[in-house]
């Protein structure tokens, strides 16, 4: 723990020490087919290689029913493209997680 807070220290410090001013941006929106993808709140999103194409799709689970969509990447990882999605299914039926 030790080692992460001088690590972070040093990251965050050296720059303003040698006059450069850290710059941050917001969040970047991700898109379905020109629309950014939108679940609500407390949106739980990772990315893994689902189909074992080589290129990492999206996985999201949604807070307010607890249901987990499963958005396929058409682009490359370093420019993903996702057209649709489907919700994660065991023998027909959505799966759900706890939720709320």
């Amino acid at each position: 723990m030790q080692k992460l807070f001088v690590l972070a220290a040093v990251v965050l410090f050296v720059p303003l020490a040698l006059g450069v001013t850290p710059r941050f941006t917001g969040p970047e929106l991700i898109n379905d087919n020109g629309t950014p993808i939108d679940v609500g709140y407390y949106g739980a999103p990772t990315m893994y290689d689902w189909n074992q194409d080589s290129t990492k799709d999206l996985i999201l689970g949604q807070y307010d029913s607890g249901k987990i969509r499963l958005y396929l990447n058409q682009g490359p990882d370093t420019a993903p493209a996702f057209n649709g999605y489907t919700f994660f299914q065991s023998g027909g039926v959505d799966v759900t997680l706890p939720y709320g």
